[in-house]
C-alpha cells in the first residue's frame, strides 16, 4: 500500500504579525504649509476669472448725446416699421448686421439714395436724417460692436430754462 509521508502542519505554530513601521510625524508647520497650498489650488482660479466691471466703452456710448440724437431721429423716421424694432431685421433686413460688413460711405449711399429695387427709399430730402447721418452711423456701429444694446433707450433731452 502507498502511504503518504507528508504531515499537515500544525496549526499551533504562530504566524508572523506585519511589521508596521510607524511613519514619522510631521510638524504642525508642515501641515500648515500643505493646507496652505491646498487652499491656494482652490482659490487661484478665482483670481485669474474675468471679473464683471462696466464696460467704460459701451458706458461712454450710452452717455454720447450723438448716439441719443440718431436714436430720436430713427425713431422719428421710423425705420423700425421696415427692419424690426431693434433694427435686426424684419421684411427688411438687419442694419446692425449691414453696418458691421460695410463702411460708412455705402452706408450713407443707402440711406440718403436709397435702393428702390429693394424697397428701400432715399432719405436725402429729410432734413433730420442727412442732419445726423454720421450719427446715426455711429448709433449703428456701436450696436454692432455691443457698447450699446438693443434695449438701448435716449435719455431724455435736457431742458434749458
Amino acid at each position: 500500500m502507498f502511504t503518504s509521508s507528508t504531515t499537515p502542519q500544525s496549526q499551533s505554530a504562530a504566524t508572523p504579525e506585519p511589521n508596521y513601521v510607524a511613519a514619522p510625524r510631521q510638524s504642525l508647520a508642515t501641515w500648515k504649509r500643505l493646507a496652505l497650498r491646498f487652499i491656494a489650488l482652490l482659490v487661484a482660479p478665482a483670481c485669474f476669472a474675468p471679473i464683471a466691471v462696466a464696460d467704460p466703452i459701451a458706458q461712454q456710448s450710452a452717455d454720447d448725446p450723438r448716439i441719443a440724437r440718431a436714436w430720436r431721429v430713427l425713431r422719428m423716421v421710423d425705420c423700425a416699421r421696415c427692419h424690426g424694432k431693434s433694427y435686426d431685421g424684419l421684411v427688411a433686413p438687419s442694419i446692425v448686421d449691414y453696418v458691421a460688413t460695410q463702411g460708412q460711405e455705402r452706408f450713407v449711399r443707402m440711406v440718403l439714395d436709397g435702393d428702390l429695387s429693394r424697397g428701400m427709399p432715399g432719405y436725402r430730402s429729410n432734413a433730420y436724417v442727412a442732419e445726423s447721418i454720421d450719427d446715426i452711423y455711429r448709433y449703428f456701429v456701436a450696436r454692432a460692436k455691443g457698447e450699446i444694446g438693443p434695449d438701448y433707450r435716449a435719455p431724455a433731452p435736457l431742458e434749458l430754462e
